[in-house]
């Protein structure tokens, strides 16, 4: 069992290194005695496509290396393929590639035998694939080409061409037109001259195979999709903080078989990555994750979970054996307890105060009741706010500002003379609380005006009686608050440092503090994989899903 486990990661390698031998020992070693014995019976274009065909299936090869790594079926067939349109063109030239043959056979023989292994589907291609196919294949045509002219017929140049001259050879060569260089025999210049040409037809036909080969991408999320999401967190009273997000429109779900339960999720580098806890009803959550695990396996994606609670990570840890790693806690306002009065709440009550004496003022309303006008104001301010930093995130904020087709979310929103200088934007969370997705505001705004508008939506929700306002994601809390006590040890407390600085560079430790004032309830969050081996991996991939968002935080400050 663990040799089919480990198998296609040794095979996708030693294929990676068999395509690298093909490509080097084909275009950086002359073999000059062989050469002389068979050329006068070759024809000079079939030893020339060989050369060129030899080189191109170890491009190929390489390629094809992740896909087999990651067990997909179709990376399987296609190395074969190519394996043995190898191993004809070395039997071809046999006299003189007595390595390929031998490797080339013996991968085709490990890769029959470990068959089994490679039952993946494969991955949703992209659009930018063939584009990145072609740019490979320029590249890599290029650097052989050269390695041809400079070391393995170096001999036959005449005279010492330039380097100018000898890129503008193989780049006319490419579209087979005779170049500036000059050779010393008539063979050696058309034997260069169609693997050149036989490079130009691979760099053209590598795209276009890329194209053609084209998977259809896993289906995002529908509208009737988003209605049934909306439906089982507006009426699940247990539902996490998070839920609302799973409407993301770049998310995809998985749903029980009656449709009462699911999992947002996105494909990212390889991993199948759920956000937050599922949804609907809590007893068929086992059935979601089975159906969850099932998905990643067909595709032999690694399945892996971001942000999600206590609650859901007892079910993803008992149903699906995976591990769970704290990576911060997210700040939630009991609305009943909350208030300025007392000591901890000193400076929260005074910068409120302040901001208050200098004329600005808030209001907490739904974005349905919102005027026309003020919601193109507010969707410019938006934009011009970001101040030319995309919009991020993924398992703990929305893709989408001020859409009607959100119509219970709310804002509060910062004036001063009328002038809008900030807000905060609300998502549901169930119908008895918020959950804040963005909180922007004008450059160069007077300080305390965040503090203004979550209290004053705290005020609001307690007018609704609601029971909790969820605010920011905190990275790393529990580390920067045991490095606070007098009894943190060194490690804490160097760990907490190194954090620190990284705060320089990512919102970490400053959006703690912040949090940290209103006294809120801490709801840990946590990331599940399913080995250890699998974590750098599923870093990556968050990171990635999350656009390296600053201090994997759920909303601007």
């Amino acid at each position: 069992m663990k040799f089919q486990r480990l198998a296609p990661k040794w095979i996708g390698r030693a294929t990676f290194l068999v395509g690298l031998f093909d490509i080097l020992a084909n275009s950086g070693h002359r073999f000059r005695a062989p050469i002389h014995k068979i050329s006068t019976y070759v024809p000079v274009f079939l030893n020339g496509s060989a050369l060129a065909t030899a080189i191109f299936t170890g491009l190929v090869l390489m390629i094809l290396a992740r896909g087999l790594t990651r067990r997909k079926r179709r990376a399987w067939t296609l190395a074969l393929i190519i394996l043995t349109l190898n191993l004809v063109t070395e039997l071809f030239r046999h006299a003189y590639h007595p390595i390929q043959i031998i490797l080339s056979l013996l991968l085709i023989v490990i890769l029959g035998i470990c068959r089994k292994s490679f039952y993946a589907k494969s991955d949703p291609s992209t659009k930018y694939q063939p584009f990145i196919g072609f740019g490979s294949a320029v590249v890599v045509f290029f650097l052989a080409s050269l390695l041809l002219l400079r070391y393995r017929n170096h001999d036959q140049l005449l005279g010492s061409p330039s380097l100018k001259n000898i890129f503008l050879f193989i780049i006319e060569g490419f579209f087979g037109v005779a170049g500036p260089v000059q050779f010393t025999s008539e063979r050696s210049a058309d034997l260069i001259s169609f693997t050149l040409g036989s490079f130009g037809i691979f760099i053209v036909l590598v795209p276009l195979w890329l194209y053609f080969r084209r998977i259809k991408p896993i289906p995002t999320m529908t509208p009737a999709d988003m209605d049934q999401v909306r439906t089982l967190i507006k009426h699940d009273v247990d539902q996490d903080s998070l839920g609302y997000f799973a409407t993301r429109k770049d998310k995809s779900v998985v749903w029980t078989s009656n449709r009462k339960a699911g999992i947002a999720y996105r494909i990212q580098s390889g991993v199948m990555l759920a956000s937050g806890d599922p949804f609907g009803e809590f007893s068929l959550w086992p059935d979601a994750i089975k159906e969850f695990i099932a998905i990643a396996e067909e595709h032999a994606w690694t399945p892996a979970v971001m942000g999600c609670s206590d609650h859901g990570g007892e079910v993803w840890v008992e149903h699906a054996n995976m591990i769970a790693v704290d990576i911060g806690d997210e700040a939630i306002i009991n609305v009943k307890d909350f208030s300025l009065e007392g000591r901890p709440m000193a400076n929260v009550r005074q910068m409120v105060n302040r901001i208050r004496r200098k004329g600005y003022t808030c209001e907490t309303v739904k974005w349905s009741d919102i005027e026309p006008s003020t919601k193109v104001e507010l969707r410019t301010l938006a934009n011009e706010w970001r101040y030319g930093v995309a919009d991020r995130g993924f398992s703990m904020s929305m893709d989408r500002f001020g859409d009607d087709s959100d119509p219970d979310t709310y804002i509060t929103i910062a004036r001063i003379d009328n002038s809008i200088k900030g807000f905060q934007y609300y998502v549901p969370w169930t119908t008895t609380g918020l959950s804040l997705d963005r909180m922007q505001r004008e450059r160069g705004t007077d300080a305390g005006i965040n503090e203004l508008m979550i209290v004053e939506t705290v005020e609001f929700a307690r007018t609704l009686n609601f029971s909790h306002v969820s605010l920011n994601f905190a990275a790393f809390r529990s580390l920067f608050e045991r490095a606070d006590k007098i009894s943190a040890g060194p490690i804490t407390r160097s760990t907490r440092n190194l954090i620190r600085f990284a705060s320089n560079f990512f919102q970490v430790e400053s959006l703690y503090r912040f949090n940290a004032k209103f006294q809120p309830e801490w709801e840990t969050r946590y990331v599940l994989y399913p080995r250890a081996a699998d974590l750098p991996r599923v870093a990556w991939a968050a990171l990635r899903a999350e656009k390296f968002i600053s201090g994997f935080r759920k909303k601007s400050v």
